[in-house]
């Protein structure tokens, strides 16, 4: 028996398929990574792993699900056309060498701050002027101010003139707390043949994956969505057999909030590049989605999405070309923008691999540091233009990805352009720096290794 097996299942589906694999009834399961975590599920022979998980932690988790009990077991890597898949794949060395990822939690951020006030103030109330941690006194006020007027905590004196803040909602915090995101407001799919409940989702997932006319997978049956309820939260499915899936289509606006750091990057004989950090803000909207034939994976038609913007606040790094540099390329300003938003794709791959962090928890963008709300880099911006690469978090609050980053802005430079000189391939490629574009013009791969150099970022020795 072939199942399948994710988060998004009601509890009761989880335990029913561990229960079938430890007993032996359920032969194999086809699972994400929310097998990972505190499943005891028995004596499994073999691990297949489509792709590259993202880290070296998430990878052997994955391994490790087979021979716990019994005798050997085999584990197979199937990477993908993913470039960090495809660098995995041309250095076998680094899966079985590399050291497993520290995991990197902000104790400032405040989303996380909030959620573990909550719980502490569950279990004893807090008194005026008591840290919390490494956290100022003067902080927890203020978050426990921001609590009070949520009515989520209640202050009271406690008879010696001081105040004292005490949980005050019949909710147990700490199942608001997720192991997996800093968010929790999920979402339910409810299956409106059945009219039950089927699975839930979180609250930035829902936005490309439950919008509607979206075609959504649960356990191995498709179902396409009639209504997205999105004030209350709930999405309404209904089972089709279409040959397609569909793929949300998101565009991302990035703001500089505040600059922290600033530093001019020139490593050798070129007009250099501009580099920052500090906090960002981020809007993500889904416009629009396509439909994909199975099998042929064909486009065979589109659709609108009309769901509010997502807006995360969060830390970030950028680098930004000047306009002398984008001038002295002597091509259209279009071809520039290919150029350097391969560079970008490049320097991600990079960075996720240096940062030893899933590509997905570190956001990356083409954009414009001189004017956040003009034309989109993609139409070519326009007059005083300034092609900025944005670096971030995608967590919001941010837990210091991108201040690495940009402490370590000379070494990324170098390293990217060392990545696209090595690639074997001749225009471009999603290992390096994405499609090269039609033959007979001149190359992605090519323009992005003359814009580095006119940049003055050498290739290391």
């Amino acid at each position: 028996l072939l199942v399948g097996y994710r988060g998004g299942y009601l509890p009761g589906t989880r335990r029913r398929i561990e229960e079938g694999l430890r007993d032996g009834k359920i032969r194999c399961v086809v699972a994400t990574n929310a097998l990972e975590l505190g499943i005891d599920i028995g004596s499994l022979d073999a691990v297949v792993c489509a792709g590259y998980p993202g880290d070296v932690a998430g990878l052997w988790q994955r391994f490790g699900r087979a021979g716990r009990r019994a005798g050997a077991s085999a584990s197979l890597l199937v990477t993908s056309s993913r470039p960090l898949d495809q660098y995995v794949a041309t250095d076998p060395r680094f899966v079985v060498g590399a050291p497993v990822e520290h995991a990197r939690v902000d104790p400032d951020n405040v989303e996380i701050l909030i959620s573990h006030l909550k719980c502490a103030a569950f279990e004893l109330p807090f008194e005026e002027g008591e840290p919390f941690g490494d956290v100022p006194a003067d902080a927890v006020a203020d978050a426990l101010g921001f609590l009070e007027d949520h009515r989520v905590v209640h202050s009271a004196p406690d008879g010696r003139g001081a105040r004292v803040w005490h949980w005050a909602t019949d909710a147990y915090p700490a199942n608001h707390v997720s192991l997996r995101s800093v968010g929790w407001d999920n979402f339910v799919v409810i299956d409106l043949d059945g009219d039950r409940t089927i699975a839930e989702m979180d609250w930035r997932s829902t936005h490309t994956m439950l919008h509607e006319q979206a075609i959504y997978q649960h356990e191995g049956e498709q179902y396409q969505v009639e209504r997205l309820d999105f004030d209350n939260h709930k999405a309404y499915v209904r089972k089709v057999e279409p040959d397609y899936y569909t793929d949300a289509q998101t565009h991302t606006r990035v703001a500089v909030v505040s600059e922290d750091d600033a530093a001019w990057v020139r490593l050798g004989a070129g007009h250099g590049v501009a580099a920052g950090a500090g906090d960002l803000s981020v809007v993500e909207k889904v416009v629009g989605y396509k439909k994909i034939k199975f099998h042929t994976h064909e486009n065979v038609g589109y659709g609108d999405v009309r769901l509010p913007e997502m807006q995360m606040h969060t830390t970030g790094c950028w680098l930004t070309v000047p306009e002398d540099a984008v001038r002295a390329q002597g091509i259209g300003r279009a071809e520039v923008l290919d150029a350097i938003r391969g560079i970008g794709s490049a320097m991600h791959l990079v960075a996720s691999v240096g940062l030893m962090c899933d590509p997905r928890d570190l956001g990356h963008v083409l954009g414009d540091r001189s004017d956040p709300d003009g034309p989109p880099a993609s139409e070519g911006g326009g007059p005083g233009f300034d092609p900025t690469l944005f670096f971030f978090d995608h967590v919001p609050g941010g837990v210091g990805l991108a201040s690495r980053l940009f402490a370590e802005r000379e070494a990324l430079l170098l390293r990217t352009r060392a990545l696209v000189e090595a690639c074997p391939c001749k225009s471009g490629c999603p290992a390096c720096v994405g499609p090269g574009g039609p033959e007979g013009e001149a190359s992605v791969k090519a323009r992005a290794l003359a814009l580095l150099a006119s940049l003055g970022v050498g290739a290391l020795q």
